[in-house]
């Protein structure tokens, strides 16, 4: 990852992090806490699907 910079490096380790939340998610978590998981995943997807077309040239 040393090749990416600061925020590159960070918006990956978010969406890890989101990823870690979301498989940990007991399952008696409410559904307001599913949903806002389900609405970090979304954000985390975006950014790193951002970061994908800035590092491969994409639109």
């Amino acid at each position: 990852m040393s090749a990416l910079t600061t925020g590159q490096q960070a918006t990956l380790r978010r969406a890890r992090d989101v990823l870690t939340d979301s498989r940990q998610l007991p399952p008696t978590a409410s559904d307001n806490d599913r949903a806002r998981t389900l609405g970090r995943l979304e954000i985390a997807l975006e950014q790193a699907l951002r970061l994908i077309d800035e590092l491969t040239g994409g639109s």
